[in-house]
């Protein structure tokens, strides 16, 4: 027992490093995009936030911090915790901005009704799905979670370890309401369209009354919705992973 009592300080203190990496980066491995999808085993997710925490904390970038008092360091636990979601949070609205322009494009061509596999916490419509798992393909083939986690690495260097008041926080609100209006504007194709096609139904409508325009419109705006969604995809979500990084703000 005493030739361990000279270990015990340094292993103390990196034990204290390593719980506040973990602190930081778990909300940003749960919702990272295509590693935090709900298909993905919890358990997969923890080893992959364990090794990705354990790498780092054995770089020597990131400053050891004080483990005494209790109180102290609860509260740099706290603040650890506050950081990571708030950038967790930045990197899921990536995807879900494609999951909002999914719903959108689902009213827009009739096809809202027909719900696909819940990848988040609810069943989601079929459109939504398709994005969201497209996008997260998309961003896991051009290894941006390697590029996550690099900038996270970079990124206690502009935050460091406990500094809460370092993020800031209306620009990440500013960023989160620039993305919902990036998704809509993804959408707004498909709008625009469905608007054309009910003021043209609408003049049919008036010039021939006797004709069930609903019968004979339903199967052209679902059938040219669907062509007109494969057509444009994939434009679709080269846009969008342009504007990832803009969303995202702190890679």
């Amino acid at each position: 027992m005493e030739a361990l009592a000279p270990l015990a300080g340094p292993l103390a203190g990196w034990l204290g490093l390593y719980m506040v990496v973990i602190a930081r980066l778990s909300f940003v491995v749960f919702l990272m995009p295509g590693l935090g999808e709900q298909a993905i085993p919890v358990q997969m997710r923890l080893v992959v936030l364990l090794a990705i925490s354990m790498a780092m904390a054995t770089t020597g970038v990131i400053g050891v911090p004080v483990t005494w008092p209790l109180s102290s360091y609860a509260a740099v636990l706290f603040s650890e915790l506050t950081i990571g979601f708030c950038l967790g949070v930045t990197l899921r609205v990536t995807i879900w901005m494609l999951s909002i322009a999914g719903t959108i494009i689902s009213q827009s061509i009739g096809l809202s009704q027909l719900l696909g596999v819940a990848m988040e916490h609810e069943a989601q419509t079929m459109t939504a799905n398709l994005l969201s798992l497209a996008g997260a393909a998309v961003l896991l083939s051009a290894d941006f979670h390697i590029s996550v986690v690099a900038a996270l690495l970079r990124l206690y260097g502009e935050i460091p370890v406990g500094a809460l008041w370092s993020l800031d926080l209306r620009m990440l609100a500013e960023q989160c309401f620039s993305a919902v209006g990036f998704a809509v504007l993804l959408a707004w194709p498909f709008v625009a369209v469905n608007l054309l096609y009910n003021i043209c139904l609408g003049f049919i409508n008036k010039a021939l009354p006797q004709l069930m325009v609903a019968f004979v419109g339903a199967p052209l705006l679902i059938g040219g919705g669907m062509v007109f969604l494969a057509l444009s995809v994939i434009g679709l979500l080269v846009v969008w992973k342009e504007r990832v990084i803009d969303v995202v703000g702190w890679m």
